[in-house]
């Protein structure tokens, strides 16, 4: 092989190898849907809602919400307080002691995405679509790992449609 052919050769080499290190070393992407992150947050999102909020059982929102929870919703303003919010439930749609509306997860509408630091799972936002009777908006969820724990830090439901 000419000089020429392994200058180009190594040339090309360089140029693919610039570009691959141009590309972030972590590129985070969606979880599989049967990744031990994506389970354990659909579980958390089964324990807020499907107990806590279709069954009323208050203890999932005190259990499962950090204290320093947010709550944004594009219909009903923002929430700023854990106590507040966890109170908004208990005296709204758990007014009665009985869910006055039914939350339904849209299948396969779920997306987790990991948050690391430093190589370290820290927390994971978590997105979907729920549906509230003939209702159906978006939500975003912000969730940490506090002592181990996973608790929701943050929550956006927006773009409410009537179906």
């Amino acid at each position: 092989m000419s000089i020429n052919k392994q200058l180009a050769r190594i040339g090309r080499g360089m140029i693919i190898l610039i570009a691959y290190a141009l590309i972030p070393n972590q590129v985070s992407a969606q979880e599989a849907n049967t990744s031990e992150l994506y389970l354990q947050l659909k579980s958390m999102d089964s324990l807020l809602f499907n107990v806590g909020f279709n069954q009323c059982d208050i203890s999932q929102f005190e259990n499962l919400t950090s204290e320093d929870f947010e709550f944004y919703h594009d219909r009903g303003g923002v929430t700023r307080l854990k106590d507040d919010f966890v109170e908004s439930i208990k005296n709204g749609v758990c007014g009665g002691g009985k869910s006055t509306v039914q939350r339904e997860l849209v299948e396969n509408s779920l997306q987790v995405y990991p948050l690391t630091q430093n190589g370290v799972l820290y927390g994971a936002i978590q997105m979907g679509v729920h549906r509230f009777h003939d209702t159906t908006a978006k939500f975003t969820h912000v969730w940490l790992l506090e002592d181990g724990e996973w608790k929701i830090s943050r929550a956006l439901s927006y773009d409410h449609q009537s179906d």
